[in-house]
This record gives C-alpha cells, structure tokens and sequence, in this order.
C-alpha cells in the first residue's frame, strides 16, 4: 500500500470513527435524565477531548495496516481466461465490476466493488477488491475480511471445479 493511499484511509477512518462516536454521544444524552442547562460537551471533564482525540488518531493510523491487505492466489492460468468465471463468482458474492471496462480492457487487473450503495457508503468507498496479474500470480488487495472471502471462494470453486474433471 502506497503512503497516499494509507494517508487517505486513515483519514475516512478517523472521520468514520467520529461521526459514530458523535451519534452514540448524542443518543446516550438525550436519552437520559440531565439538567435542562446541560449540554452534550459537559459530558467530559476538561482535557478530555485531547485524549479522545489521541485515541481517534491511533486508531485511524493503526486501522488500515491491519484492516487493509494482499493474498496471493494461483489460478491454475491467467487471470484473462478468468475472467468471466471470477466475475460470475463475485457477483453471487454481491460484487459488481467498478466499471464496464474493467471487464473489457486492462487484461491485467480486474476491480470489484460492493452492489450495495448502503455498504460502499458505510466504508467510506473503500470496499474495492482488485485482482492483478503478476509472474502467473494474481495478487488480491482490499479490505482483508473481503479479501479473504474471496480468496477462499475462488480456491474452492477451483477445488471442486478440478474434482469434477477428474
């Protein structure tokens, strides 16, 4: 992963991160009994937001070294005469190609991202899984959950695929 990329995931992440501490802030405050003067800042003794703040940006640091990764998968060919098998594979994953001609024209990469709007909005757009070629291996980057997901889908439909044949 590229430092510009790091910086930008990081970065949705810290906001992510404060936009749900926000709501889970709002909701306790006006969810419970309090004085009708008090505010939902008074909630915190003072320097308390330094701290907070601290913790967020550990966070969104040490979040996308962990949360974001590659796996190696052998395709038993070239990512091109696999297209069509990955894409179909993907699709009752509920991924869709980025775009139409991910499918069409660069031979060596392949881009999927979530169907739901909902999902991809919720991870800030950082949901694209991505296949490269490289030396006969097709290296698979995104987030790690959705990168291991896949890889294991792939490994067994080719598993059960070459046990057919046999």
């Amino acid at each position: 992963m590229g430092v510009g990329k790091y910086i930008v995931r990081a970065l949705k992440c810290m906001i992510l991160v404060m936009i749900m501490f926000c709501i889970v802030i709002t909701i306790v405050f006006y969810t419970s009994e309090h004085d009708a003067a008090m505010k939902p800042w008074n909630l915190f003794d003072q320097g308390s937001f330094t701290k907070i703040l601290i913790f967020f940006l550990a966070y969104s640091c040490v979040y996308p070294l962990i949360g974001y990764g590659k796996r190696e998968l052998a395709l038993g060919g070239e990512l091109e005469t696999r297209r069509q098998e990955i894409a179909n594979l993907l699709a009752e994953m509920n991924f869709v190609p980025v775009y139409k001609e991910s499918m069409e024209s660069e031979f060596n990469v392949l881009k999927f991202q979530n169907k739901s709007a909902f999902i991809r909005a919720l991870r800030l757009g950082e949901d694209k899984v991505t296949f490269t070629q490289k030396d006969g291996i097709v290296e698979v980057e995104g987030q790690r959950k959705d990168v291991m997901r896949v890889v294991r889908r792939i490994e067994w439909y080719l598993q059960q695929k070459s046990e057919n044949e046999e």
